[in-house]
């Protein structure tokens, strides 16, 4: 037995050494760190209390920072759970058509968000761009996709969905391949039409595949960065910014760490209070069978 706890011990030991090292201690220095007036540079700093949270909730950046992150969450979300179930039940079928199409959404999500961003960035150019050359063409003035900061950031959730949208889908299948499938020949042989099926008996048992990627989907979307860095920085005035655009700014601009500090512990506390409810919401309805 002693020996079953040791073998056990030392296998746990280098994953949680690696989660203490770049989780553990950073949170704790996060949290510690947002009660200072620290500059991320000098050796001295002063407690302050909790003089950058009031002026966090004071500022007009925060926010507006915090108005894109929520817009770009809300699509993200939608489109991962909803267009990933629909995808998922269509293509859960054993045919080379519906397995190349899982592959070819699937693709996507090994690229880097940065070389994806990038890709992208030039694809929708307003002089020169891929969809522009090709709709001039066809006579059709090019389209500006930068033309209001909200056109902007719907447009950058459509490449952040583009860019993630297989591992969601592949989670639904993996969940849809956990029905059994003599549930759905009794309700076909008892007169059920797909519709009724699909929302009686398939949607309810997905509910623990809904689980995790909403989980995933909504702290994905609040902890975006990559994407709207590289296509826009910013934006204009910070119009298109998130609040991790927000953090690393005030961190590495204006040498405000504790500042930024205090940024991401709000966000972190965001991101906690927002799964719980929503894992709460999801658990609720569960089917058992």
């Amino acid at each position: 037995m002693k020996h079953n706890k040791l073998h056990d011990v030392l296998l746990a030991a280098p994953g949680f050494m690696v989660y203490t090292v770049f989780m553990i201690i950073p949170l704790g220095l996060c949290f510690f760190y947002s009660f200072t007036n620290w500059d991320g540079i000098s050796k001295n700093y002063k407690i302050i209390g909790f003089r950058n949270f009031e002026r966090l909730f004071q500022d007009a950046s925060f926010y507006s920072a915090l108005k894109v992150t929520l817009v770009i969450t809300v699509i993200t979300v939608l489109i991962y759970n909803v267009l990933g179930v629909l995808l998922a039940v269509l293509l859960n079928r054993k045919s080379r058509a519906c397995a190349f199409a899982k592959s070819a959404i699937f693709v996507p999500t090994v690229l880097s968000s940065v070389v994806v961003a990038f890709i992208w960035s030039y694809v929708m150019q307003t002089d020169g761009g891929v969809i522009n050359t090709i709709l001039g063409f066809f006579g059709i003035p090019p389209v500006n996709f930068y033309d209001s900061p909200m056109h902007t950031i719907v447009m950058i959730s459509i490449i952040i969905s583009w860019n993630g949208l297989g591992l969601f889908l592949v989670i639904y299948v993996a969940t849809l391949n956990t029905i059994p499938p003599e549930l759905m020949e009794a309700a076909e042989v008892d007169g059920a039409s797909g519709v009724q099926r699909f929302f009686r008996i398939t949607l309810p048992l997905m509910m623990p595949g809904i689980t995790i990627n909403s989980v995933l989907s909504i702290a994905g979307g609040l902890k975006q960065y990559d994407h709207v860095k590289v296509i826009t920085g910013g934006g204009p005035g910070g119009a298109t910014q998130t609040i991790t655009l927000l953090s690393v700014e005030r961190a590495f601009a204006y040498n405000r760490r504790g500042y930024s500090s205090a940024i991401i512990l709000v966000l972190f506390v965001l991101i906690v209070i927002v799964s719980v409810i929503q894992i709460s919401i999801t658990k609720k309805r569960e089917v058992k069978y």
